[in-house]
């Protein structure tokens, strides 16, 4: 990716008609070339591409980068950003602490601030292509809420640790909202530090609630802790349901926090990984590059993905190595006399991904683009949000990535929405990308809690 090109936009208080994502403006370019993402470190990503078989897709180059005026004042533009040529990010709200996000059918933006425990209704009626602090609105406050929201059949859902809950919600609110109801109850919380405590919740076209709940430890014993449950419409509708009650639809996912339907009606997710990964004969410590973190496809009810007792390889050292999407047996279980490498590589056993990504970029969202104002080619791509690293030198993800999709199952995966500068992301560049929608205009919506800020991203025309 050395040479590309970065552009920074000249004047301020540049104000763009709101149906205008996009605005030409004079920019001022120099050639400095961007840093490797990640230094040695290809990120090919092994990918699906028939059944039983796969490729090592390298992570393709995003194209000249340039960073636009957009929608509303030009003060308003993502510093240091880098977006593939002819996009554009500005911030479009600063709220606190955001995560899960939906774009109302009047495009509103509903918006859970887990600090807050709080879901905002966010908007933008003055047009001004920026939702101020007089444009918005509290619908429900609710200690303990953190992270899922829907909405289904005149009802908002929002989901805590715990449970999940609903509000009686008509398209256009933008008042407190009362009638709360419990919907699904007694979800297991608690583990190490906690464990994961984010219980994103969808629905399919049938009224059927799916709720995924992550491992309470960094490695489980089982997977008592890692999968998503589904309830009927007949469930949903009653309420009051306990977590357990709910049919095990997919199992063996160590955090599976993005969940979405595609426009065939399939389920997807992206599964954060384990961590501190140390396995004597493939090398001791191999954290920095694995396990890999999964884009997984749920075609079929029931299935089990791996975890805790396998994990999908992404860089192993050479020698070693077998290639991204290989599944290899967790060094904790390797030696129990059933989950062995062979054992975990059986597809009647376990499920592979249909594509990986880098290790601990930690995916918090996916959602299939279907927009109008991105060129066509996107139109039913995904875009992945990467909450970035934790412990891994040098620190990666901290961005948006785009899936590309070819026949209905994913190719390869390259950067969209990216710091453009030097040294330690994590310590450079303020947004770690969370909730993702798509606004009535066509433009993406990504919340980054480290930064609290809504921003929207959009296309020059």
């Amino acid at each position: 990716m050395a040479g590309r090109r970065f552009c920074l936009p000249l004047g301020n208080g540049i104000k763009i008609p709101a149906l205008a994502l996009c605005a030409s403006v004079l920019v001022a370019c120099s050639d400095n070339p961007s840093t490797e993402n990640d230094a040695g470190v290809k990120m090919d990503a092994g990918s699906q591409t028939d059944a039983g078989t796969s490729d090592d897709a390298g992570i393709a180059d995003a194209g000249t980068s340039l960073t636009n005026s957009c929608l509303g004042p030009s003060s308003a533009n993502v510093a240091n950003a880098r977006l593939p040529a002819g996009y554009c990010a500005w911030t479009w709200a600063t709220v606190t602490d955001p995560r899960g996000l939906i774009v109302a059918p009047n495009g509103d933006v509903l918006v859970v601030e887990r600090r807050a425990g709080r879901v905002t209704a966010l908007y933008d009626s003055n047009g001004d292509g920026v939702s101020d602090a007089s444009e918005r609105a509290t619908l429900v406050e609710v200690s303990g809420l953190n992270h899922g929201i829907t909405l289904r059949d005149g009802y908002l859902y929002a989901s805590s640790a715990t449970r999940v809950l609903r509000w009686p919600f008509a398209t256009g609110t933008r008042a407190a909202l009362s009638g709360q109801e419990e919907v699904v109850t007694g979800i297991p919380s608690g583990g190490v530090a906690g464990g994961h405590v984010t219980r994103t919740i969808v629905f399919d076209a049938e009224g059927r609630l799916y709720v995924s709940v992550g491992s309470a430890a960094n490695v489980d014993s089982d997977s008592t802790r890692a999968r998503i449950r589904r309830f009927t419409a007949a469930q949903v509708q009653a309420g009051n349901v306990a977590f357990t009650d709910g049919e095990v639809f997919a199992d063996g996912l160590r955090n599976e926090v993005g969940l979405r339907f595609d426009s065939q009606g399939r389920l997807w997710g992206v599964e954060n990984e384990r961590d501190n990964l140390n396995r004597a004969d493939l090398g001791g410590d191999i954290h920095t590059d694995n396990p890999a973190e999964e884009l997984n496809l749920f075609a079929e009810a029931g299935r089990f993905y791996g975890y805790p007792y396998c994990f999908s390889e992404f860089l192993l050292p050479a020698g070693v190595g077998m290639g991204p999407r290989t599944q290899w047996a967790d060094p904790g279980f390797m030696n129990d006399g059933t989950h062995s490498d062979a054992w975990c590589r059986d597809v009647n056993n376990v499920v592979p991904p249909m594509l990986v990504m880098p290790a601990h970029v930690a995916p918090l969202d996916i959602i299939f683009y279907d927009g109008a104002s991105f060129p066509p080619e996107v139109v039913g791509d995904a875009f992945v949000s990467f909450h970035g690293s934790w412990n891994r030198q040098p620190a990666q993800g901290y961005e948006v990535a785009r899936v590309v999709f070819e026949n209905g199952l994913p190719v390869r995966y390259e950067p969209f929405f990216e710091f453009n500068g030097t040294g330690d992301t994590s310590a450079s560049w303020p947004h770690r990308p969370v909730g993702l929608g798509v606004g009535p205009h066509g433009e993406l919506f990504v919340s980054s809690d480290a930064s609290g800020r809504i921003i929207a991203i959009g296309y020059q025309r």
